[in-house]
């Protein structure tokens, strides 16, 4: 038998072991002090953004981070402002992953892990923006901003690459100038790209996921994700301040652990934004 003919052999088994028993096959690595992906522990996967990437919106951003690629579009449309917020535009966020994206999601409502994210990025991102840039009209007119963020492709670690997705879009967001006439109070929308959004503070995500119990991984791929018992979203500002923390699942990871988390995320910090500024 040919050196080549025992290499296919070698491929095919190791092949069917992994989709017979992917969770062993994943561990097998894992003992070893490797990932399936080559990557180390605290590695995490390249990081591609394109801002524009939808010509009928009015901000949008697609990420491609591994093979997990999200694409956010931005939608604008006036409307009156909260009576209580005469000032205030409006910024809805709605995170999307069908069936288009993976297996795993079924067609019909929300997944309950679509609208967690959903919640979880609307409360991230709203202090961070100025939406007073948003008034047209005190009192009578507002922009009202409606962010998709669709999963393309899903392996794993979707909520730090719709974060991003979305934080690109908001820098990519173009509003055209919008006046009222007095008279009768028609709104009138003047040249393309006159108004952009008072944006307070960028974020920037990195998530590690507790594998079997046993290994910190940062940025788990979807099968690793299949043996995290718990995963924990560290979340920085600009200057590298701690923004937000968010532990999911019920293993335990150490203040220790969470400490150098959070150093973790300082240097991932850095690809972000070299990411969005290329």
């Amino acid at each position: 038998m040919s050196q080549s003919e025992k290499s296919g052999q070698i491929t095919f088994a190791m092949q069917t072991f992994e989709r017979i028993h992917p969770v062993e096959f994943q561990r097998r690595f894992l003992t070893q002090n490797t990932r399936l992906s080559g990557r180390e522990f605290s590695q995490f996967r390249a990081l591609h953004i394109v801002k524009g990437s939808i010509g009928t919106a009015q901000g949008s951003a697609t990420v491609r981070m591994g093979n997990t690629i999200m694409v956010c579009g931005i939608k604008a449309e006036v409307c009156e402002p909260d009576v209580k917020r005469p000032k205030h535009g409006y910024l809805t966020t709605n995170v999307e992953l069908s069936p288009m994206c993976s297996a795993r999601f079924r067609p019909g409502p929300p997944s309950e892990e679509a609208q967690v994210a959903s919640e979880h990025i609307h409360r991230l991102i709203t202090p961070s923006v100025d939406l007073t840039s948003l008034c047209i009209e005190e009192n009578k007119v507002v922009w009202a901003l409606s962010a998709d963020i669709v999963c393309i492709k899903y392996d794993g670690n979707v909520l730090d690459a719709a974060i991003v997705a979305l934080v690109a879009a908001l820098e990519n967001l173009k509003l055209p100038e919008v006046k009222v006439d007095p008279a009768t109070g028609v709104v009138e929308a003047g040249a393309e790209g006159g108004v952009q959004l008072g944006i307070v503070r960028r974020l920037f995500p990195a998530t590690f996921a507790l594998v079997d119990d046993n290994y910190l991984v940062a940025d788990a791929d979807d099968a690793e994700e299949q043996m995290t018992s718990a995963s924990l979203l560290v979340v920085l500002d600009d200057q590298g301040q701690m923004v937000n923390v968010w532990k999911r699942g019920a293993g335990i990871i150490s203040r220790d652990t969470i400490a150098k988390c959070v150093a973790a995320a300082a240097t991932r910090k850095s690809e972000i934004e070299h990411a969005l500024s290329t």
